[in-house]
């Protein structure tokens, strides 16, 4: 029974937690392992004060669980910046080196990100673990993958009933704050939308790297919103 979700932690995150199964099952567990890394998130900025605290809660989560989606964003930026075709564009990100749109687009998130962060109250980040994994379902609800094979396309057919499971597994942060609840889902939701088109239009679908990137724009857009919610 609990195959499947630890699973989704082994495959999502450098936690050791075994499991077997399909991968393109693992998708409804997307905001299950989101509470996980908000915990981590919101214990470093709860008890430790400060600058620092906001610099050691990052570096361990992204250690732990946003590292692997933080490469997918680098190799999005190069593909999707540059002028280049779809195959050219999805070559790139194949490659996984890091080129000038990653270095550069790159600098400017990780001190927006930062700066969100440091700025937000710890139960916000709960929201952003939580509610930003959802945008990678609303992607993989909406589009198809960009080439047949990748850690993408092992997720696909995607299984619609995914969505479903995973925004019930997020719904218990509505007790927290219903407000923050909705409009961090209704980020997640636009978000998932918006990396669609992009991803339809430059390279005709979604990839691993994509989805990586779905994600941690999500989790920007959604501290964004919540502080603007003060």
């Amino acid at each position: 029974m609990l195959d499947e979700p630890r699973l989704a932690f082994s495959f999502l995150s450098r936690l050791p937690f075994g499991g077997k199964g399909s991968v393109k099952h693992i998708a409804r567990y997307f905001t299950l392992v989101g509470y996980v890394a908000g915990l981590l998130y919101w214990a470093g900025r709860r008890f430790v004060p400060g600058d620092l605290g906001a610099v050691l809660a990052i570096v361990t989560g992204f250690y732990v669980f946003d590292l692997f989606h933080f490469d997918g964003l680098l190799d999005t930026f190069d593909g999707f910046l540059n002028q280049a075709g779809r195959e050219k564009c999805l070559e790139i990100m194949s490659k996984g080196d890091t080129g000038p749109f990653a270095v550069f687009f790159s600098f400017f998130y990780c001190l927006a990100f930062y700066l969100a962060f440091r700025s937000s109250a710890p139960t916000s980040l709960l929201f952003m673990s939580v509610c930003g994994r959802f945008a990678m379902n609303v992607l993989l609800a909406v589009t198809p993958p960009a080439k047949p094979g990748g850690l993408g396309a092992l997720m696909s057919p995607y299984e619609h009933s995914a969505t479903v499971v995973s925004a019930v597994l997020a719904a218990p942060l509505a007790l927290l704050d219903p407000l923050r609840w909705a409009v961090s889902m209704g980020v997640a939701v636009l978000t998932g939308l918006l990396m669609s088109i992009a991803a339809r239009r430059k390279i005709g679908g979604y990839t691993g790297d994509v989805l990586g990137a779905a994600c941690l724009l999500s989790q920007l857009f959604i501290l964004t919103a919540n502080l603007l919610l003060r």
